[in-house]
């Protein structure tokens, strides 16, 4: 093919045709990549924070009410209390309730610390501890409130639970009458 003398002329002086992007458009876009990535990253440690320390209080929160209810409702179920085998007013406490099991006959629930989880004895037979491992329990004071025709209990706990770096700390207490102080 011939290029005549004004095709050359046109050929050779229209500007060169390039596809992609500039020096400037690429600095922009990177910064533009950057910034997005950093508020991201910001934001799931923020949201995986949170979730931790959400965790954290919900594990707590379940733990202690599962002690407290299990300590309310033998408490409620008992007739007395133990003296000579109870701790009373000082830390670790440690509560024996004398009451009757299912068929009737007298037998004992305690209630102490070992290794930092609150345990049950029933009869004598170690049950298990109460709250989940995540969980310890740093305070247990057990106070007992006598008036001329029933007998009350109080329970001071301090429960603890931690899940990587994330750990929480919280005081609980409940106050309970024995139904069988006042029969």
């Amino acid at each position: 093919m011939k290029l005549s003398k004004d095709n050359k002329k046109h050929f050779f002086l229209s500007p060169i045709k390039t596809s992609g992007f500039t020096l400037v458009e690429m600095v922009i876009y990177v910064g533009i990549l950057g910034v997005t990535s950093v508020l991201a990253i910001n934001a799931m440690l923020t949201m995986t924070s949170a979730y931790t320390k959400l965790r954290v209080s919900r594990d707590l929160n379940s733990s202690a009410t599962a002690v407290l209810e299990r300590v309310t409702r033998n408490i409620h179920e008992a007739y007395e209390i133990d003296i000579a085998n109870s701790t009373l007013g000082t830390d670790p406490g440690r509560l024996t309730l004398r009451t009757q099991d299912f068929a009737g006959a007298t037998t004992t629930i305690e209630f102490f610390v070992s290794n930092n989880m609150l345990r049950v004895k029933e009869g004598g037979v170690d049950i298990g501890a109460l709250q989940a491992s995540s969980t310890s329990v740093s305070n247990f004071v057990v106070r007992s409130i006598s008036a001329t025709n029933s007998t009350a209990i109080k329970v001071d706990l301090t429960m603890s639970a931690t899940r990587g770096h994330a750990n929480t700390t919280r005081n609980f207490f409940t106050t309970t009458v024995m139904r069988g102080s006042y029969y």
